[in-house]
């Protein structure tokens, strides 16, 4: 099966590539979807934001737009045509 993925900002930087599609096993769940961008990438997606077996705490995902944060974290399941943003630190704002 097939998800969409973007990497925003510094994780465009990292990778070389702001999106792709990437082919999943059916049952795949994000953690699976990051071990296959690893094998492509080098390992340097889960480096970058993975603590050991968990999410760090400054990144986020989105699937169809909801942040994983709010489903079953790295467990939650894939399903055809998913969208998949990996979402790096956002800083910004305005000083006055």
């Amino acid at each position: 099966m097939l998800v969409k993925v973007r990497y925003l900002a510094t994780l465009y930087d990292l990778l070389g590539v702001m999106k792709e599609v990437v082919e999943v096993p059916q049952g795949a769940t994000v953690r699976d979807l990051v071990k296959i961008i690893d094998e492509r990438r080098g390992g340097r997606l889960s480096r970058e934001i993975l603590d050991g077996d968990r999410l760090k705490d400054q990144y986020n995902i989105l699937v169809n737009g909801r942040a994983v944060d709010y489903l079953a974290g790295l467990d939650t399941r894939l399903n055809e045509g998913d969208e998949v943003v990996f979402m790096p630190p956002v800083g910004g704002g305005c000083v006055s």
